[in-house]
């Protein structure tokens, strides 16, 4: 009888306590469901923080952008400024040569010309205005001869304007206007002296649309920006990036006034939802983050309140998703276009997809067991350790060069991760073939490196070579030699056959420059009709006398064209490196040797002096 009371007082104290776990479980996920609600309402906050002080970021970085852009511009002008003020009798040709030498495209795209503006006494009978602003010298000629002697004084804000500069000095931007030519084009004055009640002034011609693009530059994704003239001028520019079209959402925007070398200037900058999207979206990251522990627990504490045969048939269930799992992940691997491999803690392969049959060329029986650097050599462990932890550690994909069973070599990109399986580490590797990508990259760099027309190296490429040039001869004690020359009558031929011709001729020049020179010197073109000749080990200095001669005797002989035929002359300055010398100082003295050269009859070479001399 007791035994009867004491099985049926357990059965019950079971079932209560059951009870209570079911009930425990409920409140959990019931308290958990508030306090995930709440870290999810303060992380929304946190994330519009964040993205308010990113944003006011980078509009300053934008700000910065457009003042850096409006004093690299000033700046241009100033300096044509000082060449005038040093040189008041310069000439149009001296002009030229001068504006030529400055080299402006890349820092001030929107440059279109530097103009000469003097005053002059306008005629009574024109019934024009009484001073008149003709402009007596343009530069660079091809882009803005037309506006030689045209006079300013028919433009309001140019007559107003020049006048004032000249007073107080300085320079001074005008808002966008139409030329004569019908464009539209902004203009930067900026006085040069006064004289007798004459000034005269420097200016520069800019296009609005390339200027504003560049003082915006690169947008952060999400941005949409624009720049005015003043605070409600014209709009010279938008820049949008990606994801930041006018139809997008609004997250955050700002209209910011700008002044910049005393010229007001208005930033307009929209963040779109896709600035951030996870601002305007529901938080349910950090949501589920608070809720699936509670959801766990009251799991838990439900199964802890159902019996034992429920809580097996839940265990069997869960082996059988758990077989499933494996199943899938297997199928994804057999059906993946990536090549797959799995590696013990050591790198031996245990096991290869279809794919990594097919990169590599090895059979998956034929593979297994074997070290992995046989397919990939860059993934050897290290002496110091026996497995792959260190590689693991490096970049999370990387570019390498594979093996295959063939022995042909082919760039693959690489990622590599590891996990744990039963206290059992082991490693996954996923590899692409990277051809194409490493043919594209090796494309970019050639371009970035050589000129297009002549496939010669550029001035960049020199550089370089002629820094590690005058390294090596510091070190060997064998002289090193630079040659600059410059085409005679270049320009003759772009004048009278047309600049195809001269094309023409520069890519023939750079043929016959390849064909005198000795194996492994170097051939360059500085730009225009300029080329550069670099010359290791040397015998003896007389040797780049000889190689000189060559190439004034190849660049003289008559160069047949589609309508005629044109002839060159090279004039060439000979700089021999000195123990020291730094490779601008060897490349500064052969150039100051060519233009020397040129002036006292050209068609020839000339050394240049010591360094320092």
């Amino acid at each position: 009888m007791r035994k009867d009371l004491t099985s049926e007082a357990s059965r019950r104290l079971h079932r209560r306590r059951g009870r209570v776990l079911i009930a425990a479980s409920a409140a959990v996920l019931i308290v958990g469901s508030a306090l995930s609600t709440g870290i999810a309402v303060a992380w929304r906050h946190d994330r519009k923080d964040a993205a308010a002080k990113r944003f006011r970021a980078d509009e300053q970085l934008l700000e910065s952008n457009v003042r850096a852009t409006v004093s690299t511009y000033v700046h241009a002008l100033q300096v044509t400024r000082g060449f005038l003020r040093a040189d008041p009798a310069a000439t149009r040709p001296q002009f030229l040569a001068f504006a030529g030498s400055l080299d402006l495209k890349d820092s001030t795209p929107g440059l279109l010309a530097l103009e000469s503006i003097r005053a002059d006494a306008a005629s009574a009978t024109t019934g024009g205005p009484d001073i008149a602003y003709p402009i007596d010298m343009v530069a660079p000629r091809s882009a803005a001869i037309g506006l030689l002697w045209r006079d300013l004084a028919y433009d309001p804000s140019v007559r107003r304007a020049l006048p004032l500069v000249a007073r107080r000095g300085g320079v001074m931007m005008m808002p966008p206007r139409v030329d004569v030519f019908r464009h539209v084009r902004m203009l930067l004055v900026g006085s040069v002296s006064q004289d007798e009640g004459l000034a005269r002034w420097v200016g520069a011609s800019i296009d609005p649309a390339i200027f504003g693009t560049q003082a915006i530059g690169e947008v952060p994704p999400g941005i949409r920006a624009s720049l005015e003239w003043g605070s409600d001028g014209q709009v010279l520019a938008t820049a949008a990036a990606p994801g930041a079209a006018a139809d997008r959402p609004t997250l955050l925007s700002t209209s910011l006034p700008i002044q910049a070398e005393g010229t007001d200037w208005m930033l307009d900058v929209t963040a779109t939802s896709d600035y951030d999207p996870l601002v305007l979206a529901f938080p349910w990251r950090p949501f589920a983050a608070g809720l699936v522990p509670a959801i766990v627990m009251a799991l838990i504490l439900f199964v802890l309140g159902r019996s034992r045969i429920e809580a097996l048939d839940m265990a069997t269930s869960l082996g059988k998703d758990l077989a499933a799992s494996e199943a899938r992940a297997k199928a994804v691997m057999e059906s993946a276009v990536e090549a797959i491999l799995t590696t013990d803690a050591v790198g031996h392969v245990e096991s290869v997809n279809p794919a990594a049959e097919v990169l590599f060329g090895w059979a998956e029986a034929e593979i297994v067991g074997r070290p992995i650097a046989v397919v990939v050599p860059g993934l050897e462990p290290s002496g110091e350790h026996d497995g792959l932890d260190d590689l693991h550690r490096g970049p999370s994909e990387r570019m390498m060069e594979a093996i295959r069973k063939d022995e042909q070599r082919l760039p693959v990109d690489v990622s590599m991760s590891s996990t744990t399986i039963g206290g059992r580490e082991m490693f996954t590797l996923i590899a692409r073939d990277a051809t194409l990508r490493k043919l594209y990259e090796d494309q970019l760099e050639h371009q970035a490196t050589h000129d297009p027309l002549t496939g010669l190296a550029n001035r960049t490429l020199f550089d370089e070579l002629l820094v590690r040039a005058a390294y090596r001869a510091d070190r060997s004690g064998r002289p090193v030699a630079v040659l600059y020359l410059d085409l005679d009558g270049f320009k003759d031929v772009n004048d009278v056959f047309g600049h195809p011709s001269g094309d023409r001729v520069l890519s023939e020049t750079s043929r016959r420059l390849e064909a005198v020179v000795r194996p492994g010197d170097m051939v360059a073109r500085m730009g225009g009709d300029e080329f550069v000749v670099l010359c290791e080990h040397l015998s003896e200095p007389s040797d780049a006398e000889k190689i000189a001669t060559r190439i004034v005797q190849a660049v003289g002989k008559p160069i047949p064209l589609a309508t005629g035929v044109a002839t060159v002359t090279a004039s060439v300055g000979i700089a021999l490196g000195e123990p020291g010398e730094t490779a601008a100082s060897l490349i500064g003295r052969a150039d100051e040797a060519m233009y020397r050269m040129k002036q006292g009859g050209k068609a020839g070479f000339l050394f240049a002096g010591a360094a320092g001399g």
